[in-house]
């Protein structure tokens, strides 16, 4: 299997351009950005420099997060995403479907935790349709009126509508039954070849951005994200973050960006022979570039401590990122490929901004402060 080279840099732009065309106020283009997702020993250092101080200049240095639940309420999936060890096939042994009341169970547990946000994600089940989903709507909000629903990946809308419904008609179903915002999960990287290669069976390229697209017109914020570190090239990813900009400067949507770390263990990827390549150094390149090629679109860079760890994240915050995600309470998809933590308290997270000099902030799903 072949790996993405590191240093790709035929056709980029030369680094220093890029950043003088960044200290001059101006944005940079897809071949700036791969120029510095190539960055290494001094350049890299340059580009961490130039991206915290434009974090600094956004946002301050407040670090964000959101005390939250992660409900994954079925690992029944019709796909076949070779970067997911969570998923299990329809019929196959560990193939599990919650039930109503224990979504309910679950969401007043994190209510009990002082949880502002449950975040409501699983597998494409063969036997769930628009009204399943919508029951679990209703199974959340029979517990609390009030409590933030961040739910349904594009995967999962499309998914809703495959009995020739409209994007809009199952977006307008979800919103009456209390869903107030999306994960812009399932976008992987935003590049028909990689999909090609990681995900063949899921929605296209194409039909991502038609789905989020229709989320903010219709009210619903998502967020971005992507996953890093399989079989793509500076380029493409470079690509991803200038799409991702795009949309954004059309809708306004985005809540934020959040890069994820590729873990392979018990995927079909690392099975295939796939060896893992994208460690704490391509992180950093990886957040930096984010916050330098969003900069002015997206102004909250999240450093995932699930894919990271707590102190990758927290070395993160000094490239660029500014946000910690939420608290979780349960992780099962990045446990499923040999993550090790579940859960962090809030005062963890807080520990994790105070010791880097960082003023710890509680916030909502959209970016309020508490």
């Amino acid at each position: 299997m072949s790996l993405p080279t590191k240093r790709d840099t035929e056709g980029s732009a030369d680094f220093h351009e890029a950043l003088e065309k960044v200290a001059c106020g101006e944005e940079i283009g897809v071949d700036e950005c791969e120029a510095l997702l190539a960055a290494e020993g001094r350049e890299l250092m340059e580009i961490v420099r130039l991206a915290d101080g434009i974090r600094r200049e956004a946002v301050g240095d407040v670090v964000t997060y959101v005390v939250n639940r992660n409900i994954n309420f079925t690992n029944v999936c019709v796909g076949s995403c070779r970067f997911c060890a969570f998923r299990r096939a329809p019929g196959q042994p560990g193939g599990y479907m919650l039930t109503h009341a224990q979504i309910s169970e679950k969401v007043a547990e994190a209510l009990r935790e002082g949880a502002t946000e449950v975040c409501v994600q699983g597998g494409l089940h063969p036997e769930m349709f628009l009204e399943d989903y919508l029951d679990i709507l209703a199974a959340i909000r029979e517990v609390s009126e009030d409590i933030h629903i961040h739910a349904f990946s594009p995967a999962e809308i499309e998914w809703m509508a495959r009995e020739g419904l409209s994007v809009e008609r199952v977006l307008r179903r979800l919103r009456e039954g209390g869903l107030n915002s999306v994960p812009g999960t399932a976008a992987e990287v935003l590049s028909d070849r990689v999909r090609s290669l990681i995900c063949p069976e899921k929605i296209s390229v194409e039909r991502w951005v038609e789905i989020i697209k229709a989320c903010h017109r219709s009210g619903l914020p998502t967020t971005s994200t992507v996953l890093y570190g399989t079989l793509e090239t500076p380029r493409e990813l470079a690509e991803h973050l200038a799409l991702i900009r795009e949309i954004q400067r059309e809708t306004g949507g985005f809540t934020e960006f959040i890069p994820l770390l590729f873990r392979p263990l018990n995927t079909q990827l690392q099975r295939d022979g796939f060896r893992e390549w994208a460690g704490m150094e391509h992180s950093v390149r990886v957040h930096a570039a984010a916050r330098i090629m969003l900069a002015g679109y997206v102004n909250n860079i999240q450093a995932s401590w699930v894919k990271l760890g707590p102190r990758g994240a927290q070395l993160m915050l000094g490239a660029g990122a500014n946000d910690l995600g939420g608290t979780l309470m349960e992780e099962s998809i990045t446990r499923a490929a040999g993550g090790e933590l579940q859960h962090m308290a809030p005062r963890e997270l807080e520990t994790l901004a105070l010791e880097i000099g960082r003023i710890p902030r509680r916030r909502t799903t959209t970016y309020g402060l508490l």
